[in-house]
């Protein structure tokens, strides 16, 4: 048996909201009123920095889908391509999110702006930038925290692309416990990151190895 709830629209407000999507009375989760801590947006401001096809002229970049972040680790393509859409600029320092689909956590950290060309993310991402300049980095364990995936789970809208907003980042709640970790946190972030950027490298640099082995094995192999 269906169960039916009638309420007045004068009784929706931030805890009950009806969107012809779906129904959910927790969509918005106060998780940490009864905790102390610093809103994300007392830290962090959403950068909207825009690169066009006119902007970027005849230039290339490199260009950041969502699959390229994934719980924290920021893949940047080796080649420099031109763009055929809008993007977002992104800088070193910065953490993205992408608002669609939240349960993919395709959260990152941008450990690195290259010389040759700028990053351009899809614009699907919220770009997080510092407003005093600290490491940010802390915030890729907490994106990723299961409080916050359910926050992003019950905020979000639409059906066949389901997006949350600005807002639900904006006004999430970092914890003081793990605001005064915040440098120790994101140094280990940073360090992990660098490390796995070195593993990269080294098998890149074997794998070359191992095909020029190859290529003279084969050469060899005909030639006989």
């Amino acid at each position: 048996m269906a169960i039916s709830v009638i309420k007045l629209t004068t009784e929706l407000g931030p805890q009950l909201i009806l969107t012809p999507e779906r129904y959910n009375p927790k969509r918005r989760m106060d998780f940490l009123d009864d905790n102390k801590g610093v809103i994300l947006s007392e830290i962090i401001e959403l950068i909207n920095d825009i690169i066009t096809t006119k902007k970027l002229g005849k230039e290339g970049c490199y260009q950041i889908n969502t699959a390229d972040a994934m719980g924290g680790y920021l893949n940047i393509p080796k080649n420099i391509e031109r763009i055929n859409s809008n993007k977002k600029q992104v800088k070193k320092g910065d953490v993205i999110i992408s608002r669609l689909r939240p349960y993919l956590r395709q959260v990152a950290y941008v450990d690195k702006e290259p010389d040759l060309a700028p990053i351009a993310a899809s614009t699907e991402f919220y770009v997080l930038r510092s407003k005093n300049n600290e490491s940010i980095a802390f915030l890729v364990p907490f994106l990723l925290s299961d409080v916050v995936q359910t926050v992003f789970a019950n905020s979000v809208e639409g059906s066949q692309h389901p997006r949350f907003k600005e807002e639900d980042i904006l006004n999430l709640i970092i914890p003081d416990e793990v605001y005064e970790q915040r440098t120790e946190i994101s140094a280990q972030i940073v360090e992990a990151i660098e490390s796995y950027r070195l593993y990269e490298n080294i098998v890149s640099d074997n794998i070359l190895v191992v095909n020029t082995a190859m290529l003279h094995v084969k050469k060899d192999i005909q030639s006989e």
